[in-house]
């Protein structure tokens, strides 16, 4: 997000006082963890189930606790309310606070986590009274493991976090929230509900049912099936990954989101025909170096699809505390590593190491010094 100047981050954090997280599963847990870690002052009061909150107590992810069915307070008495839950009761969480009223002069900000935001949205703009400014939220990052357990202060770190405000809620509260928010190390970018669900269901939704169909399609392989399965390594198992997500994480996505979902489809059902036809013709080689072009164009060194960061690869030996010392050797230039990743390693050979900076200026500053110090490496295109 622009803006001529930031605020301080003292008083970015103190934006909206005290604030309630309603759902303390991973995301809500995270978001409390990473805004202490950023600085935040204010009290966090958590709205979940007895048990959870008892726990999230014990561990100091909140100060006060409230069950489900004292919302209202929780929503009544801070200035920013994040709905951390299931999308289907986001839902229900929208229509307690539509109960209330907000009090003259004292404007409440509503948002939420949900992974698909037209429905949510519309919801929010049929339900909440005036005076309450419902500003949907993506934050496009995650983890395999969930619960209050799982949470991770850096979870939010260089990932995408979508905000969707319903019309007719000013900028400056847009901004404001996402100033905010961005305090825990996301990159914001604003969009309309209908873009962002639309987006979504091309970059993650129809994946995840494409890793799902190829998986099954292994069933059509008949007395081959388990050989099939032995077989595939590589390329079939890396596409496929996410297959093994539980169904119980999607169904309300698809719930929300199947017209989008199903347009898609039907476009790379129209792509992926086209593509057929070409099997065995040399006009398919024009596809290869599309596709090719096209993917290079995806941010590398990102969770999402903004501002992507500028990296650097460097050729390693295999051997103890070499990162060691090539990130002191950063440190001691004052040069922040945004993102590390060990991209190939080959036990007694080496590999090959990608560190990635928050802006060019920085990666050619590592890369002076790393090269200085006899180092292989290179700025990644």
């Amino acid at each position: 997000m622009a803006s001529p100047k930031s605020p301080t981050p003292s008083s970015v954090l103190s934006s909206y006082g005290d604030i309630a997280i309603v759902g303390l599963g991973l995301i809500g847990s995270s978001l409390a963890v990473a805004l202490r870690r950023s600085g935040y002052t204010g009290r966090i009061v958590g709205v979940s189930r007895e048990t959870t909150l008892s726990e999230a107590l014990k561990v100091n992810v909140i100060d006060e606790g409230m069950p489900y069915d004292r919302l209202h307070e929780a929503v009544e008495k801070t200035g920013l309310t994040i709905l951390c839950s299931p999308i289907e009761t986001i839902f229900k969480h929208l229509e307690t606070i539509g109960k209330l009223q907000a009090q003259a002069g004292n404007v409440k900000v509503i948002t939420d986590v949900g992974s698909t935001k037209k429905q949510i949205v519309e919801h929010a703009r049929n339900h909440l009274q005036k005076g309450f400014h419902f500003i949907g939220g993506h934050p496009m990052a995650g983890s395999e493991k969930n619960g209050l357990a799982a949470r991770d202060p850096f979870l939010f770190q260089n990932s995408i976090y979508a905000l969707t405000p319903a019309p007719g809620v000013p900028w400056e509260e847009v901004e404001k929230l996402g100033k905010f928010l961005g305090e825990v190390g996301a990159r914001m970018v604003v969009l309309q509900a209908e873009v962002h669900d639309r987006l979504a269901a091309a970059i993650s939704h129809l994946p995840q049912l494409l890793a799902v169909s190829l998986v099954n399609l292994l069933d059509e392989l008949g007395e081959h099936r388990d050989q099939g399965i032995r077989f595939a390594a590589g390329g079939f198992r890396d596409m496929t990954r996410i297959a093994s997500s539980p169904f119980d994480i999607w169904r309300d996505i698809y719930k929300t989101n199947k017209t989008e979902v199903r347009e898609i489809a039907q476009l790379f059902t129209q792509q992926l025909q086209k593509t057929c036809e070409e099997v065995g013709n040399e006009e398919l080689r024009d596809r290869f170096d599309h596709a090719a072009q096209t993917r290079s164009q995806i941010p590398l060194d990102t969770k999402g699809f903004l501002r992507p960061l500028w990296a650097i690869l460097v050729l390693i030996e295999d051997r103890p505390g070499l990162i060691a010392d090539i990130t002191s050797s950063l440190a001691g230039a004052n040069l922040n590593i945004k993102d590390i990743e060990i991209l190939k390693m080959r036990e007694n050979e080496g590999g090959t190491l990608r560190l990635a900076f928050s802006t060019r200026r920085e990666a050619e500053s590592a890369l002076t010094v790393l090269t200085q110090q006899g180092f292989e490496a290179k700025l990644r295109d």
